[in-house]
């Protein structure tokens, strides 16, 4: 399996959330707009996980003064997208980390397909630099 067919394996998975993950950008967009100059920005880190098999999250957090009271006013709302081990294998069913491939070369792809999936969800008439989707140590996509 290529970089190609492991994105577009991806791509459908990413694809059935994005009318949620669009409503709750939405939300975002509007919570920072009230807060104000106490938000900078939203973030939305890609999690591999740690074994880097296969499993991944996309959260989104806020970024400045009052980020701690929006990141606990969302909570679980900013989770966009997670896959988790169920009773019969990853839900939902993503594929195995390719043989051969690093666990940097597996981030690098989630990390381009969920940047893929997010970037045309993005509200417009922001800020420029206002949402930066990257993985948790600061890569971006």
């Amino acid at each position: 399996m290529d970089v190609q067919d492991y994105a577009g394996a991806l791509r459908p998975l990413l694809a059935a959330r994005t009318e949620d993950a669009a409503a709750r950008l939405g939300r975002f967009r509007r919570a920072a707009e009230e807060a104000g100059s106490g938000i900078d920005g939203v973030l939305i880190d890609v999690f591999v996980d740690q074994d880097a098999e296969g499993p991944f999250d996309v959260w989104a957090r806020f970024e400045g003064g009052d980020a701690f009271a929006l990141d606990r006013r969302f909570d679980a709302d900013r989770h966009l997208f997670g896959v988790e081990w169920g009773e019969d294998g990853w839900e939902p069913e993503v594929p195995p980390r390719p043989r051969g491939w690093t666990r940097d070369d597996l981030e690098q792809v989630v990390l381009d397909a969920v940047a893929e999936w997010l970037s045309p969800l993005l509200p417009p008439g922001s800020p420029e630099g206002f949402w930066r989707i990257g993985l948790p140590d600061g890569a971006g996509a």
